[in-house]
């Protein structure tokens, strides 16, 4: 039905692993206790560190605890960022080891009426309409979400707006004759 042929760079994979992991409720709820778990050991770190220098007296013990929560704040929004970072290597290492040392991936995508049909590097997998949790319409690309699995589209991948739109509107149509309907 619509069939593309393009080329994924390394660090477009990288995005499409990081959109995978970051969209399921137990990747959220790490990420977030690992920021929290280092934000308050570095609070009260900074907690003890005060108290060690300044000393223990009433007025003393106040100023600590405001300035190591706003240490904790500023400390948790950096090591997230870093985290992140961090996290992102490493799915670039996993990627590039699964792929071998490429600069991009050879990949084909078509719309079937049963579902999306991927290869990539010569492995091929089957989306099914009946599993898409939906399609985004993204500035950057289109985004195709099934139950699991994801696919991405970039703009590039398209020889102009007009087939990016087809494509789009005939993914959208084919997702919504196969959803199950209120009384199936």
């Amino acid at each position: 039905m619509h069939r593309l042929t393009y080329e994924s760079t390394v660090p477009e994979a990288v995005d499409v692993a990081w959109r995978l992991a970051y969209r399921t409720q137990a990747f959220r709820k790490q990420l977030r206790n690992n920021v929290i778990y280092a934000a308050v050991g570095a609070a009260v770190v900074f907690f003890a560190a005060w108290m060690y220098i300044v000393g223990t007296s009433p007025l003393n013990i106040v100023l600590a605890v405001v300035a190591a929560t706003l240490f904790a704040i500023v400390f948790a929004a950096t090591f997230r960022s870093i985290l992140e970072k961090e996290i992102r290597k490493q799915q670039r290492q996993l990627i590039v080891e699964q792929f071998g040392i490429k600069t991009a991936i050879q990949c084909e995508l078509e719309l079937r009426s049963d579902g999306v049909w991927v290869r990539q590097d010569g492995m091929e997998m089957m989306f099914p309409w009946a599993r898409c949790t939906g399609i985004q319409n993204n500035p950057g690309d289109i985004q195709m979400d099934f139950t699991p699995g994801i696919c991405v589209l970039r703009n590039r991948h398209f020889a102009s707006p007009a087939e990016r739109q087809t494509f789009f509107d005939t993914a959208r149509r084919l997702s919504e004759q196969t959803r199950p309907t209120a009384s199936q």
